[in-house]
């Protein structure tokens, strides 16, 4: 069998296509040492990832690369994440990196991005559980640090926007090993006192400062918590796991109060505007009705109440009258119905008695008919049994005649007799069985 030969484009694209299938190889994290590191004038990022080992080429886009904290440099020790694909032109492997850490915060990052994958596929992040936010809270609870600028430019903010609201503040740490715990218990007080609306924020930081805002306790405690929880943590460039679970997220500490509230300006502009709606409303309605009280006071009803009674009064001695003559037509039909029940209670006693003597004339002729029928019948049978005894076949046995039967079968003719057929003969006084010796034909 002759063996297939491939061209070099389609192995390379067969290769791709099974590395790009792969799921295994998508997304994962890898660490190693920047080398051969190029920032192209295109804004996209070429390097080599090694170890002592082995190298990988790698290649950062630039929609990636300009939102990237890190600077890459050479022989910088990192994690990225990234994935595998072929790079058709050359036939190589590559990364296509999307984010870049530094090698010390890569146990943190994996542990992050491990605890997301877990609590997201619990269901903790759908938009299913998230409470709508109100519209006009009218008490806001805070939980932040108490000596912070966060608390403060929020407290501004409330104060400039929506002033109206109650202010609970609840105090705690927001980093730390002991911060987690207590924004928990900061949580449960908040939500204890059912406000409309809890803010939960702190001011930017690194991404150790920001740690407490990843564990998994608290992230529970928002998701069971029943008040709307907006958060906003850090800069808008950061994002923990608090902003996946909670209601709304903001991008800064400022931004969560404005989103918890409406300007009160804008309010009230929309209250004038209503207002002014709802006037021009009620003024309608107004100048509507005043046309139908109008309308009303000249109905001669009530211009001459009497005339609605004296029409009513009429009405009612019209009807009087009419009722009467009903009464009186009542009476008279009384007075027919009983002299036609008289007369029917006559004509009934007359029928009856005419009836029954009709039946009597008819009995009778009955009684005479049959009679007649059956002298005339009686005649007629014996005539017949007359007639049918003179044509007995017994009175022909009388005369000296037999009849001969074999097994109840008349025998008319010698040939129906055989030698030793046993014959039953009948006389006129009897019957004997003979045995047949001999037959003779005539």
């Amino acid at each position: 069998m002759k063996q297939a030969i491939y061209s070099v484009s389609t192995l390379v694209r067969y290769l791709k296509a099974s590395v790009d299938q792969d799921m295994r190889l998508q997304s994962i994290l890898i660490k190693g040492e920047i080398s051969n590191f190029t920032n192209h004038r295109s804004g996209h990022w070429y390097f080599t990832l090694k170890d002592a080992h082995a190298r990988l080429s790698c290649v950062m886009f630039s929609s990636y690369a300009s939102r990237s904290k890190l600077m890459l440099k050479e022989g910088m020790q990192v994690i990225v994440k990234a994935s595998l694909s072929v790079y058709e032109a050359q036939g190589a492997v590559q990364l296509y990196v999307t984010n870049v850490q530094l090698d010390g915060l890569g146990d943190l990052y994996l542990e992050y991005e491990q605890l997301k994958q877990k609590l997201s596929m619990e269901g903790l992040f759908d938009a299913a559980h998230k409470k709508p936010l109100p519209r006009y809270p009218q008490h806001i609870a805070i939980i932040s640090a108490k000596e912070g600028a966060a608390l403060q430019d929020m407290l501004q903010t409330l104060k400039r926007r929506w002033p109206i609201a109650k202010i609970s503040f609840i105090p705690s740490l927001v980093q730390g090993k002991e911060a987690g715990a207590m924004l928990c218990e900061a949580i449960r007080k908040a939500d204890a006192l059912k406000p409309d609306v809890i803010l939960l924020a702190r001011g930017g930081g690194a991404i150790e400062d920001l740690w407490c805002f990843n564990e998994e306790a608290l992230v529970r405690c928002i998701f069971a918590c029943e008040s709307v929880i907006i958060s906003g943590v850090g800069h808008e460039s950061d994002t923990t796991l608090v902003d996946y679970v909670s209601d709304a997220r903001a991008p800064t500490p400022t931004g969560a109060a404005e989103l918890a509230t409406p300007d009160m300006q804008e309010v009230i502009a929309q209250l004038y505007v209503m207002r002014r709606s709802m006037m021009r409303h009620i003024d309608k309605h107004m100048k509507n009705h005043r046309k139908q009280l109008e309308r009303l006071k000249q109905h001669r009803y009530l211009s001459n109440p009497l005339s609605y009674t004296q029409d009513a009064m009429l009405r009612l001695a019209m009807l009087a009258k009419g009722l009467e003559h009903s009464v009186y037509r009542v009476q008279s039909m009384s007075l027919s119905l009983t002299h036609l029940q008289k007369r029917l209670q006559l004509c009934l006693i007359q029928q009856k008695a005419f009836t029954n003597e009709v039946l009597k004339q008819y009995q009778k002729r009955l009684y005479q008919g049959i009679q007649g029928t059956l002298s005339v019948s009686l005649e007629q049978l014996q005539r017949k049994v007359v007639l049918l005894d003179a044509y007995s076949p017994l009175k022909v046995l009388g005369r000296g005649y037999a009849l001969v039967y074999e097994k109840q079968h008349m025998i008319t003719s010698v040939r129906d007799i055989k030698l030793q057929d046993t014959l039953t003969i009948r006389m006129k006084d009897g019957s004997v069985d003979v045995n047949v010796i001999t037959k003779e034909e005539f």
